[in-house]
């Protein structure tokens, strides 16, 4: 049975007071698993930032519990929560690297706030550099380093402290698409080699995609729903969860003469040639009217729409072929928009 790391009791936070207050987040309850990795989505303005830093403080709770390892953080004391903060690091958007200060020094930096020996601390900041994989940038300084580099640097000087957990709070947004999937495979890499746990915060469906096991979607303040990657984003229970996950929708405008029919990928092997097999395998042809499916490990999730044959005999032998597909469920249109 997995262990639970961090768990959010009935967590509210208000901003203000009297009629000019707002809340930001409203009984908020979550459990993260100690060694996996957590997203948190929602879009801009969702209280998602607000969030982490209840997690650790930063931020204290207007209401509720936060508990993390065993100890109830909002009950510490000043100096226990210091010590408490230092194992659980955050990764920021911004980087907020030292610019005054090399790669190395930004990494010794933390080491150097909880007394450690200069030597030791340089040691120990060219192990992380190491693991980042940028152990030959030690002497540059933040503004000879890429968006990338940036955040690799940040991360090894999070890591300095020898977490349990890494907050990332919106830690990819300020990347290019090749850039945001290297850090995202250093984070799963750290995940897998440190054993640390990662909380992933962000507005971003591919980076949960990518790299998360359990989701939480978070709107207007509120826990919409939360699950298991894979079951919620091929099946959101939510208005808030639909609009992340399909944020189109699925409209048809033209109705099509034929029939249609919905095609609802909930674990299907990913490339696996499904509308090529009915054309070869039953002669029958297909056309797509709509798609919108995602990979999440090696499986397929989303929704397909079909035209089917005009003959009803051909029509009826492709919805047969269909239904009987693995991790496909196979519907006829009745929803659709003219």
């Amino acid at each position: 049975m997995s262990e639970t790391i961090i768990q959010v009791k009935d967590l509210c936070k208000t901003f203000g007071a009297g009629d000019g207050s707002v809340e930001a987040l409203h009984n908020i309850n979550l459990d993260i698993q100690k060694g996996e990795i957590f997203g948190i989505i929602g879009l801009s303005g969702a209280g998602k930032s607000t969030l982490v830093r209840c997690i650790n403080l930063l931020e204290r709770p207007s209401s509720g519990q936060v508990i993390f390892d065993g100890q109830e953080l909002t009950s510490l004391s000043e100096k226990n929560l210091r010590k408490a903060r230092q194992s659980m690091s955050m990764i920021f958007q911004s980087f907020n690297l030292l610019m005054q200060r090399t790669a190395l020094e930004n990494i010794c930096f933390p080491l150097e706030l909880a007394g450690t020996k200069k030597p030791a601390a340089r040691e120990r900041a060219r192990e992380l550099l190491e693991i980042v994989g940028l152990p030959d940038k030690a002497d540059a300084y933040p503004v000879q380093l890429s968006g990338g580099q940036k955040q690799r640097i940040a991360i090894a000087r999070a890591l300095a402290s020898d977490p349990q957990v890494l907050l990332c709070d919106e830690a990819t947004s300020a990347l290019d698409p090749t850039t945001t999937q290297s850090i995202l495979t250093l984070l799963r890499e750290l995940n897998r080699d440190l054993g640390v746990t990662v909380v992933v915060i962000t507005h971003e469906m591919r980076v949960v995609e990518q790299i998360c096991s359990r989701v939480a979607i978070l709107d207007q303040g509120v826990i919409q729903e939360q699950g298991l990657v894979s079951e919620i984003f091929s099946n959101p229970q939510t208005e808030a969860g639909r609009r992340l996950v399909m944020p189109e929708g699925e409209k048809i405008h033209v109705l099509p003469q034929n029939r249609l029919v919905r095609l609802v990928f909930n674990g299907a092997a990913a490339g696996e040639p499904i509308i090529s097999s009915l054309a070869i395998e039953q002669g029958i042809r297909l056309n797509i009217v709509s798609a919108d499916t995602r990979t999440i490990g090696d499986k397929a999730f989303g929704t397909m729409v079909l035209g089917l044959p005009e003959d009803e005999t051909e029509a009826a032998r492709a919805l047969i072929y269909l239904r009987e597909l693995s991790g496909v469920t196979a519907e006829e249109v009745t929803d659709y928009v003219q």
